[in-house]
């Protein structure tokens, strides 16, 4: 006999962070701390991202994104071509390991009020998720969720396929 299930996570598990940097297929966009923000901004716009990951051999150092740019550099008028990164940089960064589900992530974003979150394992990135790769997986979960609660639905009305 079939055990019923207990929760919808039983039913339909959230995916996990390491999951989702999988789906992704994006490598790792960093710089170092000694980058200028003029550079650092260039490889922002060539790789489509908001947020870039400062490694210090090979070690999170830190955080760069648009609104640190916006706000230390631009309203401080200080000079991007000469300003260093290591200048500028988030340094109290939130990272999330590859077991960690949506939920967590999503709750650890809304509390922090952060929108990229750093995976890391064994003191290694190992990528970026934005609370829109976040929001995306849990929108692709509901959609599933209620095609298979759908086909409940219809599996319960018509229990005999001769019946369709």
């Amino acid at each position: 006999m079939e055990m019923p299930f207990k929760s919808l996570e039983q039913l339909m598990p959230f995916a996990t962070a390491g999951e989702l940097l999988a789906k992704k297929r994006r490598p790792l966009v960093a710089v170092s701390p000694g980058t200028t923000v003029l550079a650092a901004l260039r490889e922002m716009k060539e790789q489509h991202v908001a947020l870039l990951v400062v490694l210090d051999k090979d070690a999170l150092a830190g955080v760069v994104a648009e609104r640190d740019v916006a706000y230390r550099v631009v309203l401080e008028q200080r000079s991007a071509k000469d300003t260093a990164v290591r200048d500028i940089m988030t340094t109290r960064v939130h990272t999330v390991a590859p077991y960690s589900k949506v939920p967590e992530c999503v709750m650890l974003m809304h509390r922090e009020g952060i929108r990229h979150l750093p995976v890391v394992s064994a003191g290694k990135v190992q990528g970026v998720l934005s609370v829109r790769d976040l929001m995306g997986s849990l929108i692709e979960r509901h959609e599933r969720l209620l095609r298979r609660l759908h086909d409940e639905r219809v599996t319960l009305l018509f229990p005999y396929p001769s019946s369709y």
